[in-house]
Order: C-alpha cells, then structure tokens, then sequence
C-alpha cells in the first residue's frame, strides 16, 4: 500500500509540474519539424483541371500530402497559397476554390491517418494520436510552404500562408517554421483554445461541469498551437483576418482574442455563420477578397 501511495504521489507530482511548467512551444513545434528533403508531384486531371497531387518527404523520413492546383495559364506573377483548413475537408480544400482564381494553390492534409468523423468518447480514447497529428500539423504547413516556393512557377517572394477554420492556429504556429511567405490570412478562426474548445463540447451538449475542465486539459495538450502565443512572429507578414458576426462555432472572445494575437492585421466581417464546405458561393467570394488583398500589397513590387 505504501509503495502504490508513493508512487500515486510521483505521478500526481509530475502531472502538476507538467501542468504548471510547460515546454517552450516554440521548441515543441521546431521537435517535430524536418527540412524538406523530396518532392514526388503526380498529375491527378480525374480530379479537376491544373490538379496535382504532391508527397512530400522531409529529411527525417516523416511524409506529407496535399493538392496542388496551377493559377489559370496567362496569369501574371500569381501568389502561391499553401493552405490547411478543416480537418473532414482536408488536401481537398483545393478544389473548392474557384478553378479560375488568380493563384496557386496548395491544400495541405492534416497529418491523421484515423476517422475524421468520430464521437468525443472516442477521440478521448484516441487522444494521444489525435495530439501527436495536432502537434505536427505546423510541420507539415511548413513543408508545403518550402515546396511550393521551390517550383519553377512560384515566386518565392509571393507566398501565402492560409488558414481556414480550424487550420487557423496551425496557420499562425507554421510562421516559427518558415521565413518564406510575406502574407497570412486566417478565415473563420479564434484564440484562445480553452474557451475554444469548452463551447465545442458544450454544443455537444456536454455540462459545464466537464465541459470546462476538458476543454482546459485540450488545450494544455495542443498549448504550442495557441495562437496567441505567437503574435510576435505575426509582426514580420502582412495579415488579414475574415471572421462572421454569426460564428456559431466561436465565442464571440475567441474572436476577439485571434484579433488581438494578430496587432496590425487587417480586420473584415462578413455578415454570416461559419464557412461550410457545401457553401461554394461564400468560400468563392471570400477567395475573391483574399485575392485582391494579396495583389493590393504586392502592387509596385
């Protein structure tokens, strides 16, 4: 008896110091991030016009996904995009942008082999690979931005990164990775995960009483991705931040608070809920802004 009380008490000791001392996020993030080694592109035309398919090795061996869509033949000096947005949604994200908008485009996939539709039991259960995927996701962002801006048609000097949903805190995190892109836009996101995460559960009904605590243990376990921890790196790129006056999927201080992590970003509402995939006409129009603001700041250069 003596034994297991002493050794509940070393495990209650170092849940305490892991809870109140945390690893610097930065170096979490940099742990799980390897140069790129290799780039394997594969036309896919079964999926769209100007789609590739691209695999991505970094020199540690670990391997990422995405699709890649070329700007419309004739295009003039177009921006690269590398976007992550949500986690169902994925590489496929490329193909509900316009065809026909103005820049290249490279979705990445979130690093998670497992079911992207699963009940919060089950992701309890799985929490340890949902975390380490989470922790990775700034990786392979980063990856994709080395990619793309070594292809014969990108410009170097024009890369983007782009976050829609929850790609957004992956987004900010992938910018102590990369000194490539000069722009970020974050679509749909917010800070501030334990709140977050909290009115997650919430709206699947769970009480208060659990919701809370669970949503503050989430967001100890992803912290390196808190977007408000990385405000410094968002000083060095341009930024532009599109949320909903409506967002049903973000407290209303989420919001307020990705704003506050971004100081000097430029700041639009549009007057709706959250960005839907099925919603083709808002994720085109939204693209739109995004595209004009990109060639606004990049005119004269």
């Amino acid at each position: 008896m003596r034994r297991l009380l002493a050794v509940l008490a070393l495990l209650a000791a170092a849940a305490a110091c892991w809870w109140l001392w945390p690893a610097d996020p930065v170096g979490e993030l940099r742990h799980r991030w390897s140069p790129l080694a290799r780039v394997e592109r594969i036309s896919a035309p079964q999926l769209g016009e100007r789609i590739e398919r691209w695999r991505l090795t970094a020199s540690d061996g670990s391997r990422a996904t995405g699709l890649w869509r070329a700007a419309p033949p004739g295009t003039a000096r177009p921006w690269t995009v590398v976007l992550l947005g949500g986690l169902v949604t994925g590489d496929r994200a490329a193909l509900l942008l316009p065809a026909d908008a103005p820049v290249h485009v490279l979705a990445m996939d979130w690093p998670w082999e497992g079911s992207r539709r699963m009940p919060v039991l089950r992701m309890l259960r799985e929490l340890g690979a949902i975390r380490h995927a989470a922790l990775r996701s700034p990786a392979v962002l980063a990856l994709g931005v080395a990619a793309a801006a070594r292809q014969p048609e990108a410009d170097p000097e024009r890369v983007a990164l782009v976050g829609a949903s929850l790609g957004v805190p992956p987004a900010v995190a992938a910018l102590r990775l990369t000194p490539v892109p000069r722009a970020l836009v974050l679509i749909d996101g917010g800070a501030g995960l334990s709140a977050m995460f909290r009115h997650l559960l919430e709206r699947a009904r769970w009480p208060a009483l659990f919701a809370a605590p669970l949503g503050a243990l989430a967001a100890r376990l992803v912290r390196p991705l808190e977007p408000a921890l990385h405000a410094e790196a968002t000083r060095r790129v341009r930024v532009l931040v599109i949320n909903g006056d409506r967002d049903e999927m973000l407290p209303p201080g989420a919001i307020r608070r990705l704003h506050a992590s971004c100081p000097g970003a430029e700041v639009r509402w549009r007057h709706d809920t959250h960005l839907r995939p099925r919603r083709l006409d808002v994720i085109a129009a939204t693209a739109r802004e995004a595209g004009e603001w990109l060639k606004r700041g990049a005119a004269g250069r």
